[in-house]
């Protein structure tokens, strides 16, 4: 089936998603026969894959305002998520629709739905999921920190309608896309759940064919119709799902996350996911180097996310044009004056609350000193002081922290 020509679909990723990227390319490519427009957030650099099904694009040649600094005070997640809908209004001065899916999607069927829907709707999002969760799991609690709509997928046709919404939502992630749940700030996402506010016009899809994860399988159940297509309780195209957290090391576990796999059968959701994870090894490698362009500095100083946060609290007092990679400037002597570059240049590794239980002991150590805290200072400044430190977690909003 050939997609209206009218229609762009495109990602976001560095190099090193470039597997999941070629999944999703290569499964859009076969159920509907269009090439997907990839973003590529890195330094150009030689990859080993045929643009059989996709067209790149090296974000370094878009002419994005202020790249530099925006590659320097957001880390990967931050920086490909806050040019979403910029790169949509883009693709709109060529296109009367544009879809977005995130890079760890698989498209199953067609997605001529999802067009003929923007006929009708300017701007179509999903929620995470469609009826109340109290499981402890992915439930309200989790929504209220991450946002009610999901979005790694959204779809806009050329209306002013749309553009308007485009523009405003690529207003504020430009100056605020950090992950900052604490402070009501998740990336791109969270500021969709205010929108409808603004933009009542937003269309949300209850279709449940689309953006099938696993914080929703246990109000949607995966089977296969008489064509051995996959079909959502037994009435819906299995559009696309979405591999958020996949599990590449256990494939038949889905994701790294705990879910409820509600009334589905776990050989359908093991094969699927095995069936995702055959096609990731396939493309296990696109490049000799996959290392994030951005993490570094002119001469490979290592960018820490602490060095990010405190660039950011103080970015209106660097002279205008600076470069804030380059090695012997303002912002690498900012660096040196607090401390702000690892001795060894050992690159951060993210640790969740999942890996407290590694770290029992040195947790044990935190609350003694915190009980002693209470006892000296009283439960009342204690709470002050507590809600202190939350405040001080977002210390990209604490300028008087650091020495200029």
């Amino acid at each position: 089936m050939e997609i209206d020509k009218k229609t762009a679909i495109f990602t976001v990723c560095n190099v090193a998603y470039l597997d999941k990227v070629m999944v999703l390319a290569e499964s859009l490519y076969m159920s509907n026969n269009i090439k997907i427009n990839v973003f590529l957030f890195d330094k150009k650099r030689e990859i080993f894959l045929k643009d059989d099904f996709w067209k790149i694009h090296w974000v370094e040649e878009l002419n994005v305002p202020d790249f530099e600094i925006l590659s320097f005070k957001y880390n990967i997640i931050e920086l490909s998520t806050s040019l979403k809908p910029w790169l949509a209004l883009k693709l709109l001065d060529s296109y009367s629709k544009v879809i977005f899916f995130d890079p760890d999607v698989m498209v199953l069927n067609s997605i001529q739905s999802i067009i003929e829907n923007l006929e009708e709707h300017p701007v179509i999002i999903t929620p995470h999921y469609f009826y109340p969760k109290s499981n402890g799991f992915a439930d309200d609690s989790k929504i209220m920190r991450f946002g009610n709509y999901n979005l790694g997928f959204f779809a806009v046709n050329s209306s002013l309608d749309s553009k308007k919404f485009l523009s405003w939502w690529s207003e504020r992630l430009m100056l605020n896309c950090f992950d900052d749940a604490q402070f009501g700030i998740f990336t791109d996402q969270k500021w969709v759940t205010t929108a409808q506010c603004f933009f009542p016009f937003i269309h949300i899809s209850y279709n449940p064919g689309l953006n099938i994860a696993y914080w929703n399988l246990d109000e949607r159940s995966i089977s296969l119709d008489e064509n051995k297509k996959y079909i959502v309780n037994d009435d819906f195209p299995l559009i696309f799902f979405h591999f958020s957290s996949f599990n590449n090391k256990f494939p038949e576990k889905l994701s790294k996350n705990n879910f409820i796999i509600g009334n589905n059968t776990s050989s359908i959701i093991s094969n699927l996911a095995i069936d995702y994870s055959n096609q990731l090894n396939r493309y296990s490698t696109v490049s000799h180097d996959v290392t994030y362009s951005f993490d570094y500095m002119s001469k490979g100083k290592y960018i820490s996310p602490t060095l990010r946060r405190a660039y950011a609290s103080v970015l209106d007092l660097f002279p205008k044009g600076h470069n804030p990679f380059n090695e012997q400037g303002v912002v690498a002597d900012f660096a040196k004056k607090n401390h702000l570059f690892e001795a060894k240049n050992k690159k951060y590794i993210a640790e969740g609350y999942q890996g407290l239980e590694d770290h029992s002991g040195k947790m044990k150590i935190i609350f003694s000193l915190m009980r002693l805290l209470l006892r000296i200072i009283g439960p009342n400044k204690f709470m002050s002081v507590s809600r202190l430190f939350v405040y001080l977690s977002s210390y990209h909003r604490v300028p008087k922290m650091w020495k200029i």
